[in-house]
């Protein structure tokens, strides 16, 4: 009897120290999940940046571009990411004034570039300026369950308007969220360098595109103008044979078709100079080439990104 006395006494004890140890593992376990969504980084309310859409260099530093829409701005082109190679890759172009599709003169030099990373420690980062208006992000370290990457991109450039009065370059916010359909296992894992030779190559390509179109366009209105000719000729042949109202009508006609002529030279100037410009381009572009391959044209220094805090 004594001992099952001492039995019950114990059982007593034990439970009542498992209930205390049950409870203080319980609220550790909430107030680490109330910590967690207390100060936690999250972007859930935060948008994501669309491909191809300018965010306007904004200079209320806070990402928002409602107080100059117009101006120039940053459109993140394309984006790829593989957890093989904890590797995202994004690319850029500098936007001008008013449309996305014209070009800004803001030099690589007067842009600064801050990167943040939510839900994980940093990464290494290294942006390169390929071509003209045109960069590539890498980031490299990146595990596959990051959250988000803010980008932040600061404009330095500063202009003077009539009145004298210098307005600040701004910031533009991007935004890029992880989700699975992000993951690339095919992305392929170039150096910087190879990255800017790439995207040269590739632009040199679609310039040489352009070329051939001008030259196209120039020879259809050389062979229009040599058809305008061929038909004024035999009109003003016609002249002699007719009579007076008939003669005004061919006249008529006659004035028609050199208007025609006329446009045609217009497309002909405007389609060798366009030709000459990107000639010029292309020069430039092998230049660079040159230049990156033998070690004259320095890229831009690695980065470590901060880690993003709410």
């Amino acid at each position: 009897m004594k001992r099952l006395k001492e039995l019950w006494s114990w059982w007593r004890e034990s439970a009542r120290r498992r209930r205390i140890i049950g409870l203080g593992l319980f609220l550790v376990v909430c107030g680490g999940l109330l910590g967690s969504i207390k100060f936690a980084p999250t972007f859930a309310n935060v948008d994501e940046t669309p491909l191809n859409s300018a965010v306007s260099f904004s200079t209320s530093n806070t990402g928002d571009s409602d107080d100059d829409s117009s101006g120039p701005g940053v459109a993140l082109t394309a984006r790829q990411y593989s957890s093989k190679t904890q590797r995202l890759v994004m690319q850029f172009h500098i936007t001008g004034d008013n449309d996305d599709a014209t070009e800004a003169s803001i030099l690589p030099s007067d842009l600064d570039w801050h990167i943040k990373t939510v839900g994980q420690e940093s990464a290494s980062y290294q942006v390169v300026p390929t071509t003209t208006n045109h960069y590539v992000l890498i980031v490299d370290h990146l595990d596959d369950n990051f959250g988000a990457i803010q980008i932040t991109v600061e404009n330095r450039d500063k202009t003077v308007g009539a009145n004298g009065k210098i307005t600040k370059g701004g910031s533009a916010q991007l935004v890029l969220k992880n989700h699975p359909s992000l993951d690339n296992h095919n992305l392929e894992k170039l150096s910087a360098k190879q990255y800017a030779i790439t995207a040269i190559n590739k632009e040199i390509e679609k310039q040489q595109q352009k070329i051939k179109q001008n030259k196209q366009v120039i020879q259809v209105a050389q062979a229009a103008i040599k058809t305008d000719n061929q038909k004024i000729t035999m009109r003003q042949k016609d002249l002699k044979y007719e009579t007076d109202e008939q003669r005004q009508d061919t006249l008529s006609g006659i004035s028609d078709i050199h208007s025609d002529q006329d446009t045609q030279r217009t497309n002909i100037s405007e389609a060798q100079k366009d030709i000459e410009k990107r000639q010029t381009e292309i020069a430039y572009m092998q230049k660079k080439q040159t230049a990156i391959n033998d070690g004259s044209y320095q890229l831009p220094k690695p980065g470590k990104t901060q880690i993003y805090q709410k």
